[in-house]
């Protein structure tokens, strides 16, 4: 059952999950009156498509997360009020034959909060009163039929509203008792329809400039996300915006977004066809096809030669490590793995000038290489720049939120700051991903210490930490 969920709409439930997924498929047999379990699996592999469709519908209503609430992560609202939309309408209005229609998509939409959030910030610009020749549409898309159709209420509880600004509240909603009901006049600006990102990402409205799919990937294996984000870079328009869930990464996934930050919160761009070579997380360079004979200079296998560097890296020889390194990438210049590898060498041997260059040649050709924005953060703390620090290594945990020493310097950040209760989050947070196998240690900037070393470390500060 839980292959056959995956395969259809691709959502993923691990073995955690399993007893919640066998309570939603029992109560949907105890109504169609089936004993059998296999009964009801032939049923989602019949042979009439809409008998199947409509009990698929029936079984992801029970089993899909459908609580959310109204202007969730304001300060990916402010980044869409104060940049994404003026810097559209510009974009726009700059070509005399630009088109005044603006498209956003709220992927995953579920009851609908995100959608309206985005129509009452539009509406509190005053966009739809100054702009009456654009058009903006809004549609937002679910598995959930039950919870597209408490969208389409859209009456809210209490815990719904709880973000929502006072005077939004009294200007967009009407109180009854403990519900708030949208006004009319948003309503009519956001559209619903069923979706399924693993089947047909793009909404019925076509292209779209900007796409909230926020906290959707995450239930996701890595083949159905690399298949979503694919789906959603075809479905933005030259210049559109993508914005994700914190948890969420593109690194590794696609070459054609460009991270954009405004006041430390962050979202993609989708940019143009990529020409130079690409950095990868991968020890491999990737390069565009070419003539294998134009290009001698590519040693035969970059990868052992890293691995001997890291290897004298790791021993503590930094002169043979740093001079084999130079040689590396001296024949390999988009060789990610080396050039992170000898910022390392330099970072720890107090040449924070030339680390910080190889950091810079790495975001050059690729600024989504999230251990790129780390050597830059760590590079920052040791020369007491602390706001730089918290920038650089909050843009590596938005890439990439398994990297360990990321968490682990942004929690010494936030003990020094005073603030205990991040510092705890960013320590359990390594503790976390260690005791679910996840957890990644960078070599390139980890010297001698181990995995082990830094959980230890992390869980007797937090023992520490736990009467302050």
């Amino acid at each position: 059952m839980r292959d056959l969920i995956e395969s259809r709409c691709g959502l993923r439930f691990d073995d955690s999950q399993r007893g919640s997924l066998s309570s939603s498929v029992a109560a949907r047999m105890q109504l169609l009156g089936l004993i059998n379990e296999d009964e009801y699996l032939d049923r989602l592999r019949g042979a009439v498509p809409t008998l199947v469709e409509t009990e698929l519908r029936n079984l992801l209503n029970l089993v899909t997360v459908t609580e959310t609430c109204f202007f969730r992560d304001a300060a990916q609202f402010s980044l869409f009020r104060e940049h994404i939309v003026p810097t559209l309408m510009a974009e726009r209005a700059a070509n005399g034959h630009g088109s005044k229609k603006i498209r956003i998509w709220s992927a995953g939409c579920s009851t609908g909060e995100e959608a309206y959030s985005l129509a009452i910030t539009l509406d509190a610009m005053g966009i739809f009163r100054s702009h009456p020749d654009w058009l903006i549409e809004i549609i937002g898309t679910d598995l959930n039929t039950e919870a597209l159709e408490r969208a389409r209420c859209a009456v809210y509880t209490e815990r719904a509203v709880r973000q929502v600004p006072g005077r939004l509240l009294d200007a967009y909603f009407v109180r009854d008792a403990k519900t708030f009901t949208l006004k009319d006049a948003i309503k009519a600006r956001v559209t619903f329809e069923f979706g399924n990102l693993a089947r047909t990402p793009m909404p019925s409205t076509g292209p779209q400039d900007v796409v909230f799919c926020k906290n959707v990937a995450i239930y996701f294996s890595d083949d159905v996300t690399r298949k979503l984000i694919g789906g959603l870079r075809d479905t933005l328009t030259p210049g559109g915006y993508l914005l994700m869930g914190h948890a969420e990464s593109l690194w590794q996934m696609s070459d054609i977004f460009s991270l954009v930050e405004r006041d430390r919160t962050f979202c993609y761009k989708k940019s143009g066809p990529v020409t130079k070579p690409i950095v990868s997380g991968s020890r491999t360079p990737v390069r565009p096809k070419a003539d294998t004979t134009a290009d001698r200079s590519v040693p035969p296998d970059p990868s052992a030669q890293y691995d001997s560097c890291l290897a004298a890296f790791r021993a503590g020889d930094w002169d043979a490590a740093e001079f084999a390194l130079n040689a590396l990438v001296a024949s390999c210049p988009t060789f990610a793995p080396a050039l992170l590898l000898l910022g390392g060498v330099y970072a720890h041997r107090g040449r924070f000038d030339e680390a910080m260059r190889q950091a810079q040649a790495v975001l050059k050709v690729s600024d989504l290489e999230p251990r790129a924005h780390l050597l830059l953060g760590m590079i920052a703390e040791r020369r007491r720049r602390p706001d730089e620090a918290l920038q650089s290594l909050r843009r590596a945990l938005y890439l990439d939120d398994s990297l360990a020493l990321a968490h682990f310097w942004l929690g010494n950040l936030y003990r020094e700051r005073g603030d205990v209760a991040r510092a705890r989050q960013e320590y359990e947070n390594v503790v976390r991903d260690w005791e679910r196998h996840t957890l990644q240690l960078t070599e390139e900037f980890a010297s001698d210490l181990t995995a082990e070393q830094l959980v230890g470390f992390c869980r007797d500060t937090l023992d520490r930490l736990q009467n302050v």
